[in-house]
């Protein structure tokens, strides 16, 4: 979900001008990642107890699961999350936001209109008519995009309802519909009846000049390639086997680092005459079996395990959202 909070940060003088808006729930990180990262941190906790309370008490499967952690840490980053998840990130944020620049606007028709067909009896009845049909254009291209506006208007009746269509011309889309055996979007049929009303007002003489036709017929073609270009971003997406590799590479790559990142205590020994004898881990010249770097601190919270699964998922999660701005988000 996209939230306006511009109005938070009126000023960059004072410091820490963006620390406000981190303590946002709506549209935030926290709210987007939340269950991923308590779940994340119930199964890192639950792998933790089980190794040191469990898996510890049997020492050839200490050293087998040793092992396979060393193994996932030391190898984990061949995964190049970081150049495969902000590519992606970056064409569908760039994808959202040509989807928000192709919106189309009946604003500039409707001003068109009161400037050049001014006055009051047929020719305000001509205005709100075009304006109806801009605005049906505009619904119809949507409800193929939004399934908010598709569950609004689920079929052609309910905008006869909302009165953005009246009976005869639903008679009108309907003949359309079947020529086209439902295959392909109508959104241009009341555009077109848009621009033949224009027509018949140039040839009324509501309208003074060729110039000002052209123009008001421009601004109805301008509402037409914007639906157009806005259902191609329904029909073309992003190839789904790239959708696929991004989420399977941060969910991979986190699943190795649940242990990965585990904290181990393996057994050291140390060569007595030909045989491996346990001793303390800091006997000199001990070693251990698994290959781990026992240098590493026991930290009960892996803290900066938990900050690299906030960016990555909050990452992550930008794309899922951006990715159907007409989506329920």
């Amino acid at each position: 979900m996209t939230v306006t909070y511009i109005q938070h940060v009126p000023t960059a003088g004072k410091i820490g001008a963006f620390f406000r808006l981190l303590f946002m729930w709506k549209g935030g990180v926290v709210k987007g990642i939340w269950r991923d990262l308590v779940m994340y941190c119930i199964l890192y906790a639950a792998i933790s107890v089980g190794y040191r309370y469990g898996i510890s008490q049997d020492e050839k499967m200490k050293l087998n699961f040793e092992r396979v952690c060393v193994y996932f840490r030391r190898n984990g980053d061949y995964i190049p999350l970081s150049f495969i998840l902000g590519f992606y990130v970056t064409q569908v944020v760039s994808r959202w936001w040509g989807q928000f620049t192709t919106l189309a606007w009946p604003d500039t028709l409707a001003m068109n209109l009161l400037s050049y067909l001014p006055g009051n009896g047929k020719p305000k009845k001509i205005r709100r008519l075009v304006i109806r049909w801009a605005n049906l254009a505009n619904i119809l291209t949507l409800r193929r995009m939004s399934t908010e506006i598709a569950r609004r208007f689920p079929t052609y009746d309910h905008l006869v309802e909302a009165g953005l269509l009246t009976e005869t011309e639903l008679v009108k889309l309907d003949k359309v519909i079947e020529t086209t055996d439902s295959l392909y979007p109508i959104y241009w049929v009341p555009l077109q009846w848009a621009q033949v009303e224009i027509r018949k007002a140039k040839d009324a003489g509501h309208i003074s000049s060729d110039l000002v036709f052209t123009k008001l017929q421009e601004s109805v073609q301008d509402l037409e390639v914007k639906n157009k270009s806005l259902l191609g971003y329904g029909w073309m997406n992003i190839p789904l086997v790239y959708t696929q590799l991004v989420t399977i590479a941060v969910h991979v790559y986190f699943l190795v680092s649940l242990l990965g990142q585990q904290y181990l205590s393996p057994t050291h020994y140390i060569n007595a005459g030909g045989n491996l004898t346990k001793v303390p881990p800091e006997t000199p010249n001990s070693v251990n079996l698994s290959g781990h770097d026992y240098s590493a601190h026991d930290y009960f919270i892996p803290f900066f395990t938990i900050l690299q699964f906030i960016f990555y998922f909050g990452w992550l999660k930008v794309a899922e959202i951006l990715i159907n701005p007409f989506g329920d988000d």
